[in-house]
């Protein structure tokens, strides 16, 4: 409803609800020429017939409607002036769209410090506002400003001007201007532990926040903010101030955020703190990072045993000394970053604890692992002999060569690739005939004979050889144009017969 809706006549006035006391009365009549008057005032396009007729209104709540609502600014400042009550002057101030009338209606009332106030909250800098701005001594209208002004440099000024801790603490949590808000806290006055905790509390900006923190003397306020702070400067600058260890223990182990028990953890060095993290805090990273400032053996071990988590259980064996318990771990643990970690680890040292594992484990990645570490031939053929992974004990070939370990790898015959590969490394040709004459497989017999050079043995092989097959190989490595010549006439196969024949005319 807007102000001159309720001058409007009705008859019916019987249901009306009474209504609060307003200073405009319920009852209130206007006389006809005054609305005739305001019509004019209002929608005329004579800019001098509009102002004429605001000068003629007597009515002083009409002459209140006009200065609250209407744009023109000759004429509200033309009705403004024809209002005289105290009430309705108050009200112009308090609720008129225009600083301009609020400015005047403050004057009028001898309010000079909301008069200009209203003035310096909404205009730019400038000399002529400078000038009365310097007259502002009132430090609630300078908190008003300090708010409200458009200009940041009023807003700015007036927090300088105003020491009164009250004001200053309230404005705090008013200003909507982060640097005002900081100019309150930075302001000497301004020493509320309480206070200065709730601004470092509740702030969302940064640099308040920081600057509150620094003011904070009591180190139990300092620890109530730390418990629930999420910026890591605050808490670092928090955690600086804070001597008493007591304090930062107990933040350590009861703060509800795992960022700040982190950053606890990464500044304490007390042992015993440090196990209670590592072995019961919820957070995996926490418990990490606890542990890697742990060198107790029985604490790294408990981690190990118990931790659901894989990263910190590598943590802890990484940590770990105990060579006995690294070989323990690399061979029974069931996570396989945690064994890799074990058999890595550098407190492992002796070739012998590396043969160890790579015989016993069942795990061909800490075996293999294992291997990278032995050059001792004695020790690789200790696990050709016992390793219980298959590709385990093949992996150590290209390490041996012991003559008699090579041999016994080819006459076993478990696997023929892999006594093939063995054969390959036998150098000496008796051994070679003698592998040749066990008959233990042709393709050995054949792999055999091609490794051999002596012309009288290959001679024997390809007259008396039943298969064709090593009579053809041992063929292809004689060199006497005689016994080729023979072959070529008197073998029983045509293939060997042509193969003489073409070593012949070579």
């Amino acid at each position: 409803m807007g102000l001159f809706d309720r001058f409007k006549k009705t008859d019916d006035k019987k249901n009306e609800k009474p209504k609060k006391e307003n200073v405009i009365p319920d009852n209130l009549e206007i006389d006809e020429d005054q609305l005739l008057l305001k019509e004019i005032a209002t929608n005329s396009k004579d800019r001098y017939e509009r102002a004429a007729a605001a000068d003629q209104i007597t009515d002083q709540y009409v002459a209140l409607d006009l200065s609250k609502n209407i744009k023109d600014r000759a004429i509200r400042l033309i009705a403004i002036n024809k209002v005289k009550d105290e009430r309705l002057l108050r009200d112009a101030a308090e609720n008129s769209q225009f600083f301009d009338v609020r400015s005047f209606a403050w004057e009028r009332l001898g309010e000079n410090n909301k008069s200009i106030a209203e003035v310096v909250i909404n205009t730019k800098k400038n000399p002529q506002v400078d000038e009365i701005f310097e007259k502002v001594v009132d430090e609630k209208t300078l908190a008003w400003i300090a708010t409200d002004a458009q200009d940041k440099r009023y807003r700015n000024a007036s927090v300088e001007k105003i020491e009164n801790a009250d004001i200053l603490y309230d404005l705090v949590f008013k200003a909507k201007d982060k640097s005002i808000r900081k100019a309150c806290v930075e302001k000497d006055t301004f020493v509320s532990e309480d206070i200065l905790q709730k601004v470092a509390i509740e702030d969302k900006d940064e640099s308040v926040k920081m600057a509150a923190v620094k003011k904070i003397k009591n180190e139990d306020n300092l620890a109530n903010i730390a418990l629930t702070e999420d910026n890591a400067k605050i808490r670092s600058l928090i955690f600086d101030k804070i001597e008493d260890v007591d304090i930062l223990q107990n933040i350590a182990l009861n703060s509800k955020k795992a960022d700040v028990r982190l950053d606890l953890v990464n500044k304490l060095d007390d042992e015993h703190l440090l196990k209670q993290i590592a072995l019961n805090d919820s957070d995996k990273i926490v418990r990490s990072e606890a542990v890697k400032k742990i060198d107790d053996e029985e604490v790294l071990l408990d981690v190990i045993a118990n931790d659901d988590d894989r990263f910190v259980r590598q943590i802890a064996v990484k940590n770990l000394s105990n060579t006995k318990e690294l070989i323990r771990i690399s061979l029974e643990d069931d996570d396989q970053f945690v064994r890799n970690h074990a058999i890595t680890n550098p407190a492992i040292t002796s070739e012998e604890d590396f043969t160890y594992v790579a015989i016993n484990s069942s795990h061909e990645e800490v075996a293999n692992e294992a291997l990278t570490h032995i050059t001792e031939e004695k020790n690789f053929i200790d696990i050709l002999k016992n390793a219980k992974i298959d590709s385990v004990r093949k992996s150590t070939l290209d390490n041996i060569n012991d003559l008699e370990t090579l041999i016994r790898i080819v006459l076993a015959n478990e696997d023929e690739q892999f006594s093939l590969k063995a054969l390959n490394k036998i150098k000496v040709e008796k051994c070679l005939f003698k592998i040749y004459e066990q008959g233990i497989s042709e393709n050995i017999s054949v792999r055999a004979v091609s490794l051999i050079k002596d012309q009288k043995m290959l001679t024997d092989i390809a007259r008396n050889e039943e298969l064709w097959r090593i009579r053809e190989i041992a063929v292809k490595k004689i060199v006497s144009k005689k016994v080729l010549k023979d072959i070529s006439i008197n073998d029983e196969n045509e293939y060997v017969r042509e193969v003489a024949k073409k070593r012949m005319n070579l």
